[in-house]
């Protein structure tokens, strides 16, 4: 039965930025996200951790008839104030992936003030409404750009850092960017992460590589309709 489902399964992994008022491209409303969500459900989604996505790819789990996991990049204060409560109160998993130099507000580029972002003392608020949280490398800097020294270096110290302060290993990254190429993803693979997401705008199949999952970008500008449309096509 595993196997069947295995074979069959098509498991869309949303991404969002920021949730806030102030909608564009990377910010979706909350009375947006509150209704994708319930649309989701309607529509008999079962929201998955990424620890249960790499459960079912093992063949330790069941993979359920219509999966969809949710995660998001950067962490954008917006994200905490307006998404995590939803999430904690619906029971809903997510993964927040975190810049750890963006943590502690240094070496943010222009282009990416569009909102705030979480400080360190803001993890432990995420973790207890039940969200877990990744890494996003040290800098954001594009690691397919970077030597392999300094690969190494961001997925190594952003982890570090991450389990110093939050007593938990740190399993799951996303690639700054979306970016990466196979020998970077080998490079995290050796750092102890068990998964990495990337984007493309595209649903995982039953061959799925574990350290290039795909991802779709929640667009802040479009329509319910258009949210489900993007759920209704590989």
């Amino acid at each position: 039965m595993r196997l069947r489902r295995l074979r069959a399964l098509r498991l869309p992994i949303l991404y969002y930025h920021e949730i806030g008022p102030d909608r564009s491209k990377h910010i979706v409303g909350p009375e947006d996200f509150a209704a994708q969500l319930d649309w989701l459900r309607s529509e008999g989604h079962e929201f998955l951790s990424l620890d249960d996505v790499l459960e079912i790819y093992a063949g330790r789990r069941d993979a359920p008839a219509r999966p969809v996991a949710l995660t998001f990049d950067d962490g954008r204060t917006g994200a905490l104030r307006h998404a995590a409560p939803v999430l904690a109160r619906t029971g809903t998993p997510a993964t927040f992936y975190v810049v750890t130099d963006w943590l502690d507000g240094h070496g943010i580029p222009d282009g990416e003030r569009y909102s705030e972002f979480i400080r360190w003392s803001d993890l432990p608020e995420l973790r207890a409404a039940g969200i877990r949280i990744g890494s996003h490398s040290v800098s954001h800097r594009t690691l397919k750009r970077l030597p392999p020294e300094e690969v190494e270096a961001e997925l190594r110290d952003s982890r570090r850092q991450l389990e110093d302060k939050l007593g938990e290993p740190i399993v799951h990254f996303s690639f700054p960017r979306g970016r990466s190429r196979r020998a970077v993803e080998r490079r995290v693979r050796r750092a102890g992460y068990r998964s990495a997401v990337a984007t493309g705008q595209s649903w995982n199949g039953p061959f799925a590589r574990m350290f290039h999952l795909q991802r779709l970008r929640v667009d802040g500008r479009e329509s319910l309709e258009d949210f489900a449309r993007l759920l209704s096509t590989p």
